[in-house]
């Protein structure tokens, strides 16, 4: 049920390839009006019971009452077996050597009737393949170019680009499957035809045994057995579909390679030293105030700055912040007390724009969501509330680096999941 939501979501004007998405619904609709006219057609011209007219010929030929025969084959009206039979017994009362001529004239025309516009299902089939997978091309090269924008966070480029491709190959999906659609109607139709126009052909050479002795039969019957061999026969081309798959395959490798490169994006730090301590006041001594988060590696554990930083009294000075627990990195503590900044944060931005509105028990999750319902583009309070500086000791382990990364760039709150701290700098040496 998803996955039609969101086919049915590429059809908004806000999706990349929407234009796409419309014109295959078009040649869908033009494909069902074909079908549904070519059935009807077909049964018009072949619902006839054949061996009740060729009972009821048989004993009017041998009484060589022809106008009646004619007659009855008349009566049918386009139906394309009496039509056939119809046209030889005509012939037979004035010419019979021309019997097989102009019963093979009729077939002719009967049968460029039955099969028309049947080839035209085959072109759909193809051309939705192509228009698919143009819609899917399309949608890869604005989603490429989206992400590149300098402004795209790499934490966010990840998901960004998933959605882009997942969103690009509904314009495939949708053309395979109108594709695969008109072949199997265009098989089944063309079984049709074919089991007609053997019916067909099976009658009219008892017929012509009737009218013509068994001689000359004999040395004219390929006239009409021949008729379906020397015609080439449309069958779908499944070239586009083997061209989508050799396309697709390296672009979608080289996505995903894309993608593992640019997890992660690190920035240079700044120059400027942050603004010093003091706990969240009113906005007035929060402006312009930067918050300044950093975590300093050392091989006793962690030890956390920012604008909170006076809030914490350390038992013991030498002691870092967060100390190691029996020998290990203590990264679960490190988030809770990232998370605890992070909240304190977005209390003191959301207060100073909305004012008591926001309850200051508020957990980080609510905090969170509220913020990020709101347009806040341009606020001065804490504008470096999402970056943080990493400062290693030269000894520390580049996977302890990237845990720490993982563990200051989000957490897991009872309600979901809140961002925290995605853009990542890093800097050489101890900051004293």
């Amino acid at each position: 049920m998803e996955i039609l939501n969101e086919v049915g979501r590429c059809f908004l004007p806000s999706h990349e390839a929407f234009a796409f998405m419309w014109l295959l619904a078009g040649m869908a609709v033009v494909a069902a009006a074909i079908s549904i006219e070519r059935y009807i057609a077909i049964s018009r011209h072949t619902d006839y019971d054949a061996a009740g007219l060729y009972a009821k010929l048989k004993n009017l030929i041998e009484n060589k009452t022809y106008d009646e025969a004619f007659q009855l084959c008349s009566a049918a009206g386009k139906r394309a077996l009496p039509r056939i039979l119809g046209a030889g017994i005509r012939k037979a009362s004035t010419i019979p050597e021309l019997v097989i001529d102009a019963m093979a004239e009729e077939s002719l025309h009967m049968s460029s009737q039955i099969e028309k516009r049947l080839n035209y299902l085959v072109m759909i089939s193809n051309a939705a393949t192509l228009l698919g997978l143009l819609g899917t091309v399309f949608g890869l090269i604005m989603s490429f170019a989206a992400v590149g924008r300098p402004d795209i966070a790499a934490s966010e480029k990840t998901a960004l680009l998933a959605a882009g491709i997942s969103a690009a190959m509904n314009s495939t999906l949708v053309g395979l499957s109108l594709s695969i659609t008109c072949v199997g109607i265009y098989a089944w139709l063309r079984s049709k035809v074919e089991s007609s126009l053997s019916e067909i052909d099976r009658y009219a050479v008892a017929v012509v045994k009737l009218l013509n002795p068994p001689s000359s039969v004999h040395t004219r019957m390929s006239v009409i057995k021949s008729r379906h061999q020397d015609e080439e026969v449309a069958d779908a081309d499944v070239t586009p579909m083997l061209n989508l798959m050799v396309m697709l395959i390296p672009l979608l490798l080289t996505s995903s390679e894309f993608v593992r490169i640019g997890a992660i994006e690190l920035k240079l730090p700044e120059s400027s030293q942050g603004g010093g301590g003091g706990g969240g006041g009113g906005s007035s001594e929060l402006q312009n105030q930067k918050l300044d988060v950093g975590i300093v590696i050392t091989s006793k554990g962690f030890n956390l700055f920012s604008y909170f930083k006076a809030d914490t009294v350390k038992s013991a000075p030498d002691q870092p912040d967060i100390p190691l627990v029996n020998g290990e990195y203590d990264y679960i503590t490190l988030n809770a007390k990232l998370a605890e900044i992070k909240r304190k944060a977005l209390y003191e931005l959301l207060k100073a724009n909305f004012g008591d509105a926001v309850p200051q028990s508020a957990d980080l999750y609510q905090l969170y969501i509220a913020y990020t319902k709101k347009d806040l583009t341009g606020n001065a309070i804490f504008p470096d509330h999402e970056s943080i500086k990493i400062v290693a000791e030269e000894k520390i382990k580049y996977k302890t680096v990237i845990d720490v990364m993982d563990a200051a760039r989000g957490t897991k709150t009872p309600h979901g999941n809140a961002t925290m701290f995605p853009n990542v700098s890093i800097a050489g040496g101890i900051v004293q």
